[in-house]
Order: structure tokens, then C-alpha cells, then sequence
């Protein structure tokens, strides 16, 4: 039998919807009649969702349902309370979402229960990897540079690339596939995001900051603030990390996803308490001098990122 009869999904869309198939084969092996019923939790009533959810199925031994977008939940204390519910037997929910709040009423829930799983997207490195991988499940033998084209204008997606995956196998019945091929094939699906530019600013890593800066369309003012934002988040970790603030509480007061958390906490240990300090406050420093109209966004961008990031070592001679 299934190990919860609710269970929570939420990340990372392609790896969330591994995990669901998962779930549905073992849900298929208890019952092979068992029904799904998908729901989009943003389109639902939480009050005939309970009844329903209690009442016992006419035609079919088992129910399972698909409850997606909880993270679209405006007032998640209802759901959670019909959820508590003891639940008709052979009756199963599963729910899915993308990022989900630590503190969010149905996180607490599933995971009291054992049964919430967060998903991380991809690091860079990690994408390539996953490339690699989801090739290999449809027989491709990429070359490396091919592993690079799939990885890079994804954009580290793996929904997209498995659907790219999908169409190199299908222009190459031999499953080889070379620099070339992939050039030619491999379209640019993913509009670049701010995030990159912010995770390689808190990683202090010039050249990838800049590489990542390069490529966002975004109003540079936007982006300004998005990186004080997140160098506020930095800088409040790096403290709490200072004071020796136990794992558990940290994840308490900040309030954050488990996968963000450590993405963030890994970068905030990249800077000593004094630098967190001052890069937040050279970069609410360069906000007030681009609203005053005195320097451009774009050259505080660029300030801030030569300020706060700093050139990878160079290899030693020999």
C-alpha cells in the first residue's frame, strides 16, 4: 500500500511529475480499476472537495486524485482541515505545486505525515547531468558539446528537455548525435530569467554574473532591485548562520522552501558578515543614486556585480 494516502509534490515540474507516475504505478499495482480524478486546486471549492472527498466511490474500488497548482491556494487553512480527515479507504491525494512556503498549512500537513517531497531545479552543472541523462533514456548518444547545446538553451528546464530530447531522437534514428546536429535542432525555448544572474551574484563569480546579466531582457532598475532583494536575504542568513541559529529555527525564520534554503545558505557562506554588509548597502546606495537620477541602472548593475563578485583563480603557471 502507498505510504500516505496524501502525499505533497511541489518544485520542480518535471521531477514532480516523475514522482506522480511513480506514485500512480504503485497506486495501480494496489488496484488496477483505481480512478483519477485530476483537479486544478485554483478551480476548485474546498467545501465540495471535502464532500466529495468523503464520500465513498460508486463505481470503482479505489480513487485517486490529482490535485495540481496548490500553490495557487489563496487560503490554504480550509484545505488543510478537510485533508486531516480521515479519508475513505482506497482513497488517495496527491497534491502539486511549485514553490510552496516552509510555513504554508499544507506543507505542515504532508510533511507531519512524511509525505512532502520539494524538488530543486537544476544547478548549471547539475544540468548537464540531467541532460545527459534524459538522453540516455531515449537512447541518444550525445557528444559533449551536443550535452552542452541541450542544457544551455533549455535553460536548464528539464520539461524542455525532454521534449527536445524527443525531437533529436526522432531526426536521429541512430541515436548519434553531434555538435552539428544538435546546433540545427535544439531551438532557444527558455526566455532567460533573472534568477542566474542573481545565484552567480550571491556565488560572487564575475564572469558568470556577467555572462548571466548579458542574457536577461529585464528593465535594468528591476533588476537592481531584485539583486538587493536578494543580497538582503543574504546578508540576513549570513548573520543568523553567525549566531549560530540551529538548522531547524533558521528554516523556521526564513521562511523558505528546503531547496532554497540551502541554495541560499550556501552562497551567503561565500561572504564574511562585514562584505554581506556592505554589498547590501553599496547596492541600496546605487538604488538611491538611480532614482535621484545620478548614475544609469544599467551602470549600477554592472558596479554592483564588479563590487560584489569577484574573478574565478586562475590556474598556477605549470
Amino acid at each position: 500500500m502507498p505510504a500516505s494516502a496524501i502525499v505533497l509534490f511541489a518544485g520542480d515540474p518535471h521531477r514532480c511529475e516523475r514522482a506522480l507516475a511513480a506514485r500512480e504505478t504503485e497506486i495501480r499495482e494496489l488496484d488496477p480499476t483505481c480512478e483519477r480524478h485530476p483537479r486544478f486546486a485554483d478551480e476548485v471549492d474546498v467545501a465540495a472537495l471535502d464532500a466529495e472527498l468523503q464520500s465513498a466511490p460508486l463505481f470503482a474500488l479505489g480513487r485517486h486524485f490529482v490535485i495540481r497548482h496548490v500553490d495557487a491556494i489563496r487560503k490554504p487553512i480550509p484545505w488543510a482541515g478537510a485533508l486531516e480527515r480521515p479519508l475513505p479507504p482506497a482513497t488517495f491525494v496527491t497534491l502539486m505545486g511549485s514553490e510552496l512556503k516552509a510555513g504554508n498549512p499544507l506543507v505542515k500537513l504532508c510533511r507531519s505525515r512524511g509525505a512532502a517531497t520539494t524538488f530543486a531545479s537544476p544547478s548549471p552543472r547539475e544540468a548537464v547531468q540531467a541532460a545527459r541523462e534524459i538522453a540516455s533514456e531515449r537512447n541518444l548518444r550525445l557528444r559533449p558539446a551536443a550535452v552542452e547545446i541541450l542544457a544551455r538553451r533549455t535553460g536548464g528546464d528539464l520539461l524542455l528537455m525532454t521534449e527536445e530530447a524527443a525531437k533529436l531522437s526522432a531526426f536521429a534514428p541512430d541515436g548519434d548525435v553531434d555538435e552539428e546536429t544538435a546546433d540545427r535542432l535544439v531551438f532557444s525555448a527558455a526566455e532567460p530569467t533573472a534568477y542566474p544572474f542573481y545565484d552567480r551574484l550571491g556565488e560572487r563569480d564575475l564572469p558568470g554574473s556577467l555572462a548571466a546579466l548579458a542574457e536577461v531582457r529585464e528593465d535594468p532598475g528591476r533588476l537592481l532591485v531584485g539583486a538587493i532583494r536578494h543580497l538582503a536575504r543574504l546578508a540576513t542568513l549570513r548573520l543568523l548562520v553567525e549566531r549560530r541559529v540551529p538548522q531547524a529555527e533558521l528554516a523556521q525564520l526564513a521562511a523558505l522552501p528546503p531547496w532554497l534554503l540551502r541554495r541560499l545558505l550556501s552562497q551567503a557562506k561565500s561572504f564574511r558578515l562585514e562584505e554581506a554588509a556592505a554589498a547590501l548597502d553599496l547596492g541600496v546606495r546605487l538604488d538611491t543614486q538611480v532614482k535621484s537620477g545620478g548614475i544609469h541602472a544599467s551602470d549600477a548593475l554592472l558596479k554592483l556585480a564588479f563590487s560584489v563578485a569577484r574573478s574565478l583563480p586562475r590556474p598556477s603557471p605549470g
